[in-house]
């Protein structure tokens, strides 16, 4: 049952990679979904890991986290 969630986590979360990679191409690239093959499959895929990505840290880390200068 463990990996039945896990597995049902996983195809949601990879569904929400894809329709970001797609949205993330632009217009004129899209294909239609009936014509994705498994090379758009993962080019689309790697494209939404991207652009979630490019979003940065989602907290600042500080360069000195003690606050004091090097000498």
């Amino acid at each position: 049952m463990d990996l039945l969630i896990l597995f049902m986590i996983a195809v949601m979360f990879s569904t929400v990679v894809f329709f970001i990679g797609r949205f993330a191409c632009p217009k004129h690239d899209r294909v239609p979904l009936i014509e994705v093959d498994h090379v758009l499959l993962w080019t689309t895929l790697r494209r939404g890991w991207h652009a979630l990505g490019s979003f940065g840290p989602l907290t600042h880390y500080p360069d000195d986290p003690g606050g004091a200068a090097r000498a």
